[in-house]
């Protein structure tokens, strides 16, 4: 019995092996998914970790190289641009890039097909490329190929494993680098996207800081058109624009030079930065300096060390007080000039000019050519309008002067011929009245040269003021046969400038003769008052009329039709000096009559405040 319970004993110990070894083999099983499981938190946990992509690329592969049991592993991503696979690959301490196309490769056949590979040996099939394995002495065995695929089922990549350490893949392994790669697509579309984002964003700020630079550039132009349009002086939109040039281009200090129109020296126009005051006195010799070698050549140029340049003048910087490290310079240019928009020193004195500086100062140096140009054409029109009117003024008066040397010419005459005393007297006085009336004329031409221009109205007797001035126009229309009528019908107080009015009617009688002609006619002169207390004179005459031709016309400066020696200015005296009353002038005229009505607004009479006295 002894041996038959020995050998169940035996039996026994090589039963108890074997379950022990199974445990052993369960345990180890155990174990590896445990550690698997562990690598998938880690894998979960590492992918939200960061979105830098390569960091994140290089942590999914050493995870799944675990993971998988394998030698190593390679991801490959879809290069959108040119639909090929790409994947960096470490080769001792250089990091080289491989690329495949679409169907080349077992990943490019994986990322076409959309379908897991698994082979146990690569070289039997005719999809691998050796290429590598020669060049690296490496020698792939087993190989499983999986598709990366994002959210909306679109292929992104393709995560490969290679020699796995026992055997080689599983159906199993498939499904777990399916899920570990499906883990891993969402977190490169999380990474491309953020990176979009932010690249996005980095557009944007870019685009928004260009945008910021336009519209503080079009808001500098927009002031420099501004000041253009309104400054009346130059020197006033010279120094405006210069103020707006230095906040565009960030410059510390700045002038505008203007070049002489025969010798080409420059003069500083506009300064800021030194001493301003010293620096628009200062001269500088045609093409000296870098300002000078500019307006002379017509080129911009940048400066950005100063003192190294062989054009610079340290002397002008001794002078003005003021040492330049940077210089942008750029030419002005217009049809009758020259001259130069000098930029100094960036904000700080560290920073140089840029070529978006030069762009900016160029641009405002063309809209300034063309405001000096402007300028200087409102000018010259300004000088060429004054001597115009005062050549009117001048011609005015020459003419209104015919009638006070006329009279005087006369009544030099009588007192040579009059034996009468009292005539002589009367006489003497008519004179003297015409010598302070050509004193008062040359007072009028004082005040027009200071670009002054009055009245005096005071009152006056019309029955004294009219019958003189009767007296003094009929001698001169009786010399061509015309008969002057006046008719006083109102004969009480009037206010208004008598000098002026004697002009006015000097002229409409000078203005009736000449239409009339030397046939003879009549003249008749009214004076009236309207039912508004306003004073109206009518001059009127019997001549053929006004011709149609310049009817419109008639009160307009050097508007003259037939008249032998006319001026063209009369009529033109005549409105000039009622308007300067407050009133107007109109003209009525036909074939054998035409009448000048003249209305002069009086002032009306304040009532009494005193109490009636009782009936």
């Amino acid at each position: 019995m002894a041996p038959l319970r020995g050998s169940i004993d035996l039996s026994m110990a090589s039963d108890g092996d074997r379950d022990s070894q199974e445990a052993l083999r369960l345990q180890s099983v155990v174990d590896r998914e445990r550690a698997k499981l562990r690598a998938l938190q880690d894998i979960s946990s590492a992918l939200g970790s960061t979105l830098d992509l390569g960091e994140l690329l290089e942590m999914i592969l050493d995870r799944i190289s675990e993971v998988m049991e394998a030698d190593r592993s390679t991801l490959y991503l879809l290069d959108e641009e040119t639909d090929e696979l790409w994947s960096k690959v470490l080769q001792g301490e250089e990091v080289h890039e491989i690329r495949l196309k679409p169907g080349e490769g077992l990943a490019g056949a994986v990322a076409s097909t959309g379908k897991p590979l698994n082979i146990k040996d690569a070289y039997q099939d005719v999809r691998f490329d050796a290429e590598w394995d020669r060049t690296t002495g490496y020698r792939t065995r087993s190989t499983l190929c999986v598709p990366m695929k994002n959210q909306h089922g679109r292929t992104i990549g393709v995560v490969q494993v290679l020699n796995k350490h026992e055997g080689h893949f599983t159906v199993a392994d498939e499904a777990l680098l399916a899920a570990l790669a499906s883990h891993a697509a969402v977190s490169i579309e999380n990474s491309k996207l953020f990176l979009s984002v932010v690249g996005k964003n980095i557009e944007l700020l870019e685009t928004k800081e260009k945008l910021e630079k336009k519209i503080r550039e079009l808001d500098v132009l927009f002031e420099i058109t501004q000041v253009a349009a309104s400054a009346m002086e130059l020197d006033d939109l010279l120094a405006g624009v210069l103020a707006r040039t230095m906040r565009a281009t960030d410059a510390e200090a700045a002038s505008i030079l203007l070049a002489d129109e025969y010798t080409g020296d420059l003069t500083f126009r506009a300064a800021v930065g030194g001493e301003p005051d010293r620096v628009k006195k200062m001269k500088i010799k045609a093409g000296q300096g870098i300002s000078g070698w500019v307006a002379e050549n017509g080129r911009p140029q940048i400066v950005n060390r100063a003192h190294d340049d062989p054009r610079h003048s340290t002397h002008i910087s001794d002078q003005v007080g003021y040492d330049p490290k940077s210089v942008l310079c750029v030419p002005l240019r217009w049809d009758d000039g020259a001259g130069a928009l000098q930029l100094l020193n960036k904000s700080g004195g560290r920073a140089p000019f840029i070529d978006d500086d030069l762009k900016m100062a160029t641009v405002i140096a063309g809209h300034l050519s063309t405001a000096i140009a402007q300028a200087e054409s409102r000018a010259q029109k300004a000088r060429q309008e004054r001597l115009t009117t005062l050549g009117r003024f001048l011609s005015s008066m020459l003419h209104d002067l015919k009638t006070p040397l006329t009279v005087i010419s006369g009544y030099t005459q009588l007192l040579v011929q009059e034996g009468d005393e009292d005539k002589r007297r009367d006489a003497a006085a008519s004179v003297r009245r015409q010598v302070q009336l050509l004193k008062t004329m040359m007072g009028e031409t004082l005040a027009f040269a200071k670009g002054e221009r009055r009245i005096l109205i005071r009152r006056v007797y019309l029955h004294a003021f009219f019958e003189d001035l009767a007296d003094q126009l009929k001698p001169e229309l009786a010399e061509r046969g015309i008969r002057l009528e006046l008719a006083l019908h109102d004969r009480g107080v009037a206010h208004f400038d008598e000098e002026k009015m004697q002009r006015v009617f000097h002229n409409l009688a000078r203005n009736a003769a000449e239409a009339i002609g030397d046939d003879g006619g009549v003249c008749r002169l009214d004076v009236d008052r309207s039912d508004e207390g306003n004073l109206v004179l009518t001059f009127s005459d019997d001549g053929p009329g006004v011709s149609e031709e310049i009817r419109e016309r008639l009160f307009e400066s050097f508007t003259t039709h037939g008249k032998q020696g006319g001026t063209g200015l009369g009529l033109a005296i005549v409105q000039s000096i009622v308007e300067d009353h407050g009133g107007s002038v109109s003209v009525d005229s036909k074939p054998g009559r035409t009448a000048f009505q003249i209305m002069l607004p009086q002032p009306q009479p304040r009532a009494s405040t005193r109490p009636a006295a009782a009936e």
